[in-house]
């Protein structure tokens, strides 16, 4: 009698994670930084929809594919910049994910090569991104870590805080589970160690990451002279 054999799937102890499904070009340009900066036993994993299914396959990433650096993984429901917060709220998007650390980024952010600091240096923390301009939020001091868009984040807490805590969908995800995940133990990274991750509304000379951002224009000329690299993701104009 034969048995079948259940497929194994590789799960990392760290990852990289883009969800894209949009075809732009930015992609393949995000991506190679990414890949250049992380270690190399970090895995890219790029959950992207049917358009650009094929210009992923195609583009100079095609032989990280092939390596298995870079885990294409298909989305049926394409989710624009709207339902963000939905799918990062999402336990069966987390359980996807194949990896316990996760470096998650999207394609307006970028990571600097002249920075003394390496992302394996947040490993600590559950969950780090750019903080916030303070004045931004009635929240308390506590509560200013950190942008998403370019985070390191645990999956088990993730996973934890899902299960413990309905989502408040007045809140950004982001700002919920800076607010939440110390509520399953949870380590959020205080604002001064989140500014040297990552560069969003407050300035850092050397950041490992730089979220879009739109920074006084006196600034921003200093961070181009440091992390040139954020001139790719930097909006047009500035203050």
């Amino acid at each position: 009698m034969s048995t079948v054999k259940p497929i194994l799937i590789d799960f990392y102890p760290n990852i990289a994670v883009l969800v894209e499904s949009r075809t732009t070009d930015l992609i393949v340009t995000v991506v190679h930084n990414i890949n250049y900066h992380i270690p190399l036993t970090w895995p890219i994993q790029i959950f992207h929809g049917k358009d650009n299914q094929d210009f992923i396959k195609n583009s100079t990433l095609a032989p990280l594919i092939s390596s298995g650096k870079i885990i294409l993984t298909y989305m049926d429901v394409v989710y624009g910049k709207s339902e963000t917060n939905t799918l990062l709220t999402d336990s069966k998007f987390w359980q996807r994910v194949r990896g316990e650390k996760i470096l998650f980024f999207q394609i307006d952010s970028i990571m600097c090569s002249n920075s003394p600091h390496k992302i394996t240096d947040y490993a600590q923390y559950d969950y780090i991104g750019a903080p916030w301009d303070p004045s931004w939020f009635s929240f308390s001091k506590v509560d200013y870590v950190g942008n998403g868009g370019f985070s390191l984040r645990s999956r088990n807490k993730t996973l934890a805080l899902l299960a413990l805590l309905p989502y408040n969908k007045r809140m950004p995800e982001d700002v919920w589970y800076g607010l939440h995940l110390r509520q399953v133990n949870g380590s959020v990274a205080p604002v001064n160690v989140a500014k040297t991750f990552a560069v969003e509304s407050l300035y850092y000379e050397r950041p490992v990451g730089v979220h879009r951002f739109n920074l006084p224009c006196s600034i921003r000329e200093k961070l181009f002279q440091t992390c040139p690299e954020s001139k790719i993701v930097m909006p047009e104009k500035c203050k």
